[in-house]
């Protein structure tokens, strides 16, 4: 691994480019570097074979090593040497990825697999989002409480406290954040979980707010993550490089996050799989962490659709062959705590495991919603790649025809009218409604156990 120190190094020295010089010249790259490994989008192939993995890989490599990393702070470009890459990849691969989160009987483990293994991936789901001061207790609840839920990937940020908005790198931000802190302990407290992991800090977002909220019985490095994430497309701050450098201090794992847009920089599928690589690997060489997520969406912030779900799938098999990490992404999307959402995550849900991803950090956007995509991950843990793609893209297709006959309609339903806010159960008629889409999906072929 590259010593977090070069990177101050080289995000000083290295060469002057503006942040649209820099976009100008990876969009040409990736372009290129794509039309030259051939890869090519199958719709029809939502796990792809080893052949377009492994393209995917080399010519993520190369496009890391030609294009590097920009510093949006200091406009100077993070170079790397191929065999850089190359050797960070071959550390990688030698040493798969394990990472243990929460203590006690909380305790959860989160490990590299492939699609062939049998063991399901860890429900890391958390409730996703923004919220209110009413919903918040109720919606962590909602995941906290399901016995499949190993640990909650993230947790909702606050729109507001009071009258006070949070703001980025002011005290509102500290003060929010930590009044959510407080909310989430007496959530673990009630479900009766309280050395559960709490993943990522959701309102804070400034490396001061970060830091501030680390104290004793509150986040510490057992029950926590901290986002180092690149930015779409090849770029860092300071801040990524300070939080980083505060993780590997003590003792935290690193939230790694790749994402790459769909239809900017980064024209179609194949671009943003080839992407996700270079991002995920440039992420790594400062982060140092087991863990990685990659994710896509398009540019009106939709989601789950078949060309992101082809391309963070992609970008999976191409980890899962060449750097043995433990991946995970957001089975979410469309249609959120509706019925149509549910035939979306449940594909994605098929797809990923069959990628050999180790966890969801979103797995739908209630605790009911949560428990299907795990019992999905579960019995889904091993079947045949061509099998798999098979039951995904019947209910891929059953998804999109509803899409479609929907039209935009509602994108979101209120968690408030899913769930009971007082009892914490779902409400009998959204309950009826998943339950129908269960039945349904066994019909399909879901071998639920």
């Amino acid at each position: 691994m590259i010593p977090i120190m070069e990177f101050q190094n080289r995000s000083l020295k290295g060469p002057v480019m503006k942040a649209d010089e820099f976009d100008l010249a990876f969009s040409m790259k990736v372009r290129e570097i794509v039309a030259k490994y051939n890869i090519e989008y199958n719709p029809e192939e939502l796990i792809c074979d080893d052949a377009t993995a492994d393209a995917v890989f080399q010519a993520g490599v190369e496009l890391l090593a030609d294009i590097g990393l920009l510093n949006l702070d200091t406009n100077r470009v993070i170079k790397y040497t191929l065999e850089e890459i190359e050797s960070l990849a071959r550390e990688s691969y030698a040493n798969p990825s394990k990472a243990e989160f929460g203590e006690g009987d909380d305790k959860m483990i989160i490990a590299f697999r492939t699609g062939e293994d049998t063991r399901p991936p860890t429900n890391y789901a958390g409730p996703p989002a923004v919220t209110t001061e009413e919903e918040f207790i109720p919606f962590v609840q909602s995941f906290a409480q399901e016995e499949s839920v190993a640990g909650t990937g993230i947790c909702p940020g606050l729109d507001k406290l009071g009258n006070i908005e949070p703001k980025s790198g002011t005290l509102s931000e500290i003060h929010v954040g930590m009044w959510e802190q407080e909310q989430l302990k007496e959530v673990l407290r009630r479900v009766g979980r309280p050395n559960m992991n709490l993943g990522l800090i959701a309102t804070v977002s400034t490396p001061s707010a970060t830091f501030a909220c680390f104290r004793p019985g509150i986040r510490e490095p057992y029950n926590t993550q901290i986002g180092i994430h690149v930015l779409p497309e090849q770029k860092i701050t300071w801040d990524r490089l300070l939080m980083a450098h505060f993780c590997q201090d003590r003792g935290i794992h690193p939230w790694q996050s790749a994402m790459s847009m769909l239809g900017a920089l980064c024209r179609n599928p194949q671009e943003v799989a080839v992407t996700l690589i270079a991002n995920g690997l440039g992420q790594l060489s400062y982060g140092h962490g087991p863990t990685m997520s990659f994710f896509s969406n398009h540019l009106d912030g939709t989601y789950g659709t078949r060309q992101p779900n082809w391309a963070v799938a992609a970008a999976m098999r191409a980890s899962e062959r060449h750097l043995r990490l433990a991946t995970g992404t957001c089975v979410s999307g469309i249609k959120w705590r509706q019925q149509t959402g549910m035939y979306a995550m449940a594909a994605q849900a098929v797809i990923y495991t069959a990628c050999g991803f180790s966890y969801p950090w979103i797995a739908g956007h209630t605790g009911l919603e949560a428990r299907m995509i795990g019992e999905i991950m579960n019995c889904t843990a091993g079947m045949d790649k061509k099998k798999a793609n098979g039951l995904a893209l019947k209910i891929m297709a059953k998804a999109e025809a509803m899409l479609e006959a929907d039209g935009p309609g509602e994108t979101k339903i209120p968690f408030g009218e899913t769930y009971d806010m007082k009892t914490i159960k779902p409400l009998p008629e959204f309950e009826s409604k998943l339950m129908a889409v269960k039945e349904d999906l066994a019909r399909m072929g879901m071998p639920y156990k």
